[in-house]
């Protein structure tokens, strides 16, 4: 078994130390998205499985995703983000949708800084739940407009939408929706209700109406990834200059602890820090 794990170990740090020297470029395009090593598409050009990436073709176009969450990929930054289009969770009177996606035990938390919790519509109570649904992480309500309240519908204050933050390093949750008259649910209005994180600044900057949040069955989401410690001699291994890797310790919303690190171009350097020479000098403007 130790010969085995050695000549697998082997065999991916060969793939790795070779991404200069083969049809693997540390870049690779995806309908609009470029995919930058650590990710990657193509066996070999990626560091790990649950950073590989799956290029569908969807509606006639070819979309890049995350293949062991099926989340389709927006944009990607070596910086340690990631935009993801995410279900919504909605409630009607006709049936119920609340999807969610367990990031546990991957490379990806949601991220804190970037993401909102929203509850949208009339008379909805939305609730944020650790993954068990034991325990209350996070909620919104949302209530019905009166006569005396005017809304143009480009606010979330709380009239027909709300909002929250989310807690650090939220990898698993649940989200329940219901009304806040307990005794008759759903009962004052027949409308659905929606509830879902959120990319702050584009339901912020992007929409002219936070209503046409309504219409779609995706918003954008970002999540933080770094890399499992486990595998930083594919990096760190890899005499790589004018680069700089450092480990962290995360805890998880599930009470795991779990190790990793990221890699930065040194100062005055940019590039792909995570192949070998990647950071190369900026060039100096000359007045």
């Amino acid at each position: 078994m130790g010969m085995v794990f050695l000549l697998w170990s082997m065999n991916v740090f060969i793939k790795a130390v070779g991404l200069a020297n083969s049809s693997c470029r540390g870049v690779e395009v995806c309908g609009n998205v470029t995919i930058s090593y650590p990710f990657g598409i193509e066996p070999g050009c990626y560091i790990e499985d649950w950073i590989a990436i799956d290029c569908k073709n969807t509606l006639g176009s070819p979309k890049p995703f995350l293949r062991r969450l099926d989340l389709e990929v927006l944009d990607l930054s070596l910086e340690g983000t990631l935009h993801v289009n995410y279900p919504i969770s909605w409630w009607c009177p006709t049936g119920n949708s609340t999807t969610v996606v367990s990031l546990a035990s991957s490379p990806f938390v949601y991220s804190k800084l970037r993401n909102i919790f929203i509850a949208m519509s009339c008379d909805n109570l939305a609730y944020l739940l650790s993954n068990d649904s034991s325990l209350v992480i996070g909620g919104c309500i949302s209530v019905c407009e009166e006569d005396t309240i005017k809304t143009n519908g480009s606010s979330c204050n709380g009239v027909d939408c709300s909002q929250t933050t989310i807690p650090s390093d939220l990898d698993a949750f649940t989200i329940r929706i219901q009304s806040m008259n307990e005794l008759s649910p759903f009962e004052r209005t027949k409308d659905c209700k929606y509830a879902s994180l959120v990319d702050q600044k584009w339901f912020e900057e992007n929409l002219t109406n936070h209503f046409e949040v309504r219409k779609m069955s995706h918003v954008p989401v970002v999540l933080n990834w770094e890399i499992n410690a486990n595998l930083s001699f594919l990096v760190m291994g890899i005499d790589s200059s004018h680069s700089t890797c450092q480990f962290a310790n995360r805890s998880s919303s599930l009470g795991n602890m779990s190790s990793t690190f990221s890699c930065s171009c040194d100062s005055g350097f940019e590039g792909n820090p995570y192949l070998v020479d990647g950071c190369q000098g900026k060039l100096l403007a000359v007045y």
